[in-house]
């Protein structure tokens, strides 16, 4: 729950919100009563000025509103719903992003408010007489959070060639910044965040302050092992990693779900997450932005992505993250899968009694993944989604699964306001990057080690270890999971019996590759793949500040392999015990498919984001 609202009442002048080159926004801070000439004296200044850095990461470009719908709609995960009021995301469905798209511009604009408000800390905290531990401590969670802004900033725009501002501008000429080399941005975001590590040493969390939002040496050291893994420097990311799991600092929940939902926040497996409240449930306003005459500090992410509960329905979850997590193979002797599931069939309604709803009340056996369950609802699979069964309400809009992750499901319907946190990076992240730059450094002699983290997260969400995996599985789970009618039983005849499973065989035969769990070898280069195509995407979907995005990015093959992959398979638009669902000839004239336009368009350009058109005009060292 939340502790502590790092939001400040007022925004001071050196920490006003503007980009680094525009006019109007700059003038507007001489409105401000405060002036730097009497602010930036005592200790609670500091803080203050710290704070407003935090504010940021609230912001409308960074991961507050619909920021992360960009980014999502980017990966394999997301596909564009509603675009009514959305043509922005239909250019990031089509990889077709313009320079004057309003999403990228405001993401630019935003990030480099982050580096402004860090810059003001850098510039003026180390003249303030106050405790030296504090000091150090706001000076590292400073450089943390101008660190890992310039490291989003170069990994979605120009190829990571963009300004990096590490001086505090004085006047309208010195907000604006010629474009560094990317090895220059990179070499610095580095340096940040070992400044970050360095100053932030012995601040594990910040439990006893109840403050817990503000960044730590564990957020540190994980956001720099991820710069190093994503410059493939394995060497130096392993040993960031390891030194985070080695704490013993974080431990991963028993309950993945506990990491999408408010009960959850702050919890074992959190490193760093940015706080969100509805500390002002008004009908509009400027969500996921707590400053100004009207603030509010809540996200629109569930009311902009849900369809079902009264949400905008922006983005979509793809045919192929529906039918990845029906397909993972889950552990029947893992405790938690032994215990039976509860299944709300057709003919239950919310507001019926107990005694009238319950012979819709059924148990079964778990057939599908618990990261599934937390991640995802399908149609038909009998879990409650805003209070309803999926087997009788289920808006399906040319998809037959929607997002739980970051949603107010457990609701009769979505809230205009959501204080869902984000969380932008936690332990099972480290573990499975740790086991990728073990693979990637060390080839086939790390994968005793490597597996040993991977299988972490996997059992802890009832799936079989990678090995058993990678022994082959007979038959896909997702065909069971799909045509549970075919499953023999104990009525059967042998004849009827048998006639099922040669009816499963030949369907499972016939399934795209995407889907078939064949034997394959326990390879440093199989596994690797595995975490890109299976594992990342299963565990991470639609999660933290375009995760899936970066990890399909740095995809052996690249993205534009796997898009024209994906966008081959055919899906038929039925439900899950009603009609035939992969590729079979008699629905082909009914087939969707995912990035029909995205697999055509996708190309070296589209890899990262165009400079602004904005900033271009405003800034004539862009043009340099």
């Amino acid at each position: 729950m939340k502790k502590i609202a790092i939001i400040l009442s007022f925004v001071i002048l050196n920490t006003t919100f503007f980009s680094c080159s525009q006019d109007d926004l700059l003038e507007a801070e001489n409105r401000n009563s405060l002036s730097a000439q009497n602010f930036w004296k005592t200790q609670r200044d500091a803080e203050a000025g710290i704070y407003s850095g935090y504010s940021s990461l609230q912001f409308n470009g960074v991961l507050g509103s619909t920021a992360v719908l960009a980014l999502a709609l980017q990966s394999e995960a997301g596909r564009v719903g509603n675009i009514g009021r959305r043509s922005e995301s239909l250019e990031f469905d089509n990889a077709l992003v313009n320079t004057t798209n309003q999403d990228i511009f405001r993401q630019w604009e935003d990030l480099y408010k982050i580096v402004f408000r860090a810059n003001a800390v850098l510039a003026n905290v180390p003249n303030i007489e106050m405790d030296e531990t504090v000091k150090r401590e706001i000076l590292g969670e400073a450089y943390f959070l101008r660190g890992i802004a310039m490291f989003w900033l170069a990994t979605n725009f120009n190829n990571g060639a963009v300004p990096y501002p590490i001086v505090l501008p004085q006047n309208l000429e010195e907000t604006r910044f010629p474009i560094e080399e990317r090895n220059v941005v990179f070499n610095q975001i580095i340096e940040d965040l070992t400044m970050a590590q360095t100053n932030l040493r012995g601040r594990l969390n910040w439990s006893n302050e109840k403050q817990e939002g503000r960044a730590t040496w564990g957020a540190a050291t994980s956001i720099l092992g991820k710069v190093y893994l994503y410059e493939e420097n394995f060497t130096r990311a392993a040993e960031e990693f390891k030194k985070v799991i080695d704490s013993g600092e974080y431990e991963l929940v028993n309950d993945i779900a506990q990491n999408f939902n408010e009960e959850g926040e702050f919890n074992s497996e959190s490193i760093f997450e940015v706080q969100f409240f509805i500390n002002n449930p008004i009908s509009g306003g400027n969500f996921g932005d707590g400053e100004g005459n009207n603030t509010n500090e809540s996200t629109l992410r569930p009311t902009s992505w849900q369809r079902q509960g009264g949400g905008f329905g922006f983005l979509f979850s793809t045919h192929f993250t529906s039918s990845l997590y029906r397909n993972e193979v889950i552990d029947p002797n893992l405790p938690i899968n032994q215990t039976p599931v509860t299944i709300y069939d057709e003919g239950y309604k919310p507001n019926a009694s107990d005694a009238d709803n319950a012979p819709f009340i059924l148990s079964s056996d778990r057939t599908t993944s618990v990261r599934s369950n937390a991640s995802i609802a399908f149609e038909d699979d009998g879990s409650l989604y805003y209070g309803q069964s999926t087997r009788e309400v289920f808006t399906r809009v040319l998809s037959r699964a929607q997002v739980k992750k970051f949603a107010n499901h457990t609701l009769e319907a979505e809230p205009r306001n959501s204080g869902i946190n984000e969380r932008v990076i936690r332990l099972a992240d480290v573990y499975l990057m740790y086991a990728e730059a073990l693979l990637r450094g060390q080839g086939n002699a790390a994968i005793p080690e490597a597996l040993t983290y991977i299988n972490r997260v996997r059992q802890r969400s009832g799936l079989i270890t990678l090995e058993a995996l990678f022994a082959g599985v007979a038959t896909s789970p997702i065909i069971l999971n799909t045509f549970s009618n075919l499953k023999p039983d104990s009525g059967d005849t042998p004849v009827e019996a048998q006639a099922k499973i040669d009816e499963i065989t030949a369907i499972n035969d016939a399934l795209d590759p995407t889907l078939k769990i064949p034997a394959q070898a326990l390879t440093a280069d199989n596994i690797v793949l595995h975490l890109f195509n299976k594992e990342r995407p299963a565990e991470f979907a639609w999660e933290g500040r375009g995760i899936c995005w970066q990890d399909l990015r740095r995809r052996p093959g690249g993205p534009a392999a796997r898009f024209i992959e994906l966008g081959e398979v055919l899906y038929a638009p039925t439900t899950l015990d009603i009609a035939d669902f992969e590729i079979l000839p008699e629905f082909v004239e009914n087939n969707l498919q995912d990035f029909q336009f995205r697999k055509v368009n996708f190309g070296p350009e589209d890899l990262y984001y165009p400079l602004p058109s904005q900033e271009i005009i405003q800034n004539p060292l862009l043009n340099n």
